[in-house]
């Protein structure tokens, strides 16, 4: 059972990390946008945005701390991300969307996609609670786009197949909360023809 750990920009993010780690272990770390900057293991990481745009002021930010260069960048193809999508240090390139699907379902629920799709078996969101007034660890604002991603979340649902969990928040709502029953139990598959209202 591979288990990968997403770590979204919420401001409990790195509580939420914290809570993650006392129930499993984890065997791959991908950090959301921001995140990467911050993250200050000694170890490798994905460093997954849908703003490829920004990804070299991150590695700018990230460098000035200090903090090592152990990581893969992925990104959406430029053709998903309009007229930026060719800037960047991208390393891979990984669709957001899945078949039919036409909206975005954040930069978090793109890490869990990129996680499942790179063949781990449970994917664990920490600062991804997809709320409005979750605000973002850095800029301490609400999160007033939320709303324009929870469909694209929504319709990503049927293929996450029950291997996607969140620490807190709606997503938590939507897909429950990790346990160790969970992280234990039967692989669910993905259904593919599922809609979720």
């Amino acid at each position: 059972m591979r288990t990968a750990l997403v770590i979204g920009c919420a401001k409990n993010c790195w509580l939420e990390v914290w809570q993650a780690k006392q129930i499993c272990s984890f065997d791959t770390i991908y950090c959301v946008k921001l995140a990467g900057v911050y993250f200050s293991e000694p170890r490798h990481f994905k460093w997954v945005t849908l703003h490829p745009e920004w990804s070299d002021d991150y590695e700018r930010q990230r460098s000035e701390q200090g903090l090592h260069a152990d990581y893969e960048i992925i990104a959406p193809p430029p053709g998903e991300v309009g007229m930026h999508g060719k800037k960047g240090n991208i390393a891979r390139r990984v669709s957001y969307r899945y078949p039919g699907m036409d909206s975005s379902a954040s930069s978090g629920g793109y890490a869990a996609k990129v996680a499942l799709e790179d063949g781990h078996d449970r994917v664990i969101l920490a600062g991804v609670p997809m709320d409005t007034d979750a605000s973002h660890f850095t800029r301490g604002k609400p999160w007033l786009q939320r709303d324009s991603f929870t469909i694209g979340f929504k319709k990503s649902v049927p293929h996450f197949a029950g291997r996607v969990r969140s620490m807190s928040g709606w997503s938590a709502e939507l897909l429950g909360m990790p346990d160790p029953a969970w992280l234990d139990g039967e692989m669910p598959q993905p259904d593919r023809q599922a809609t979720v209202a």
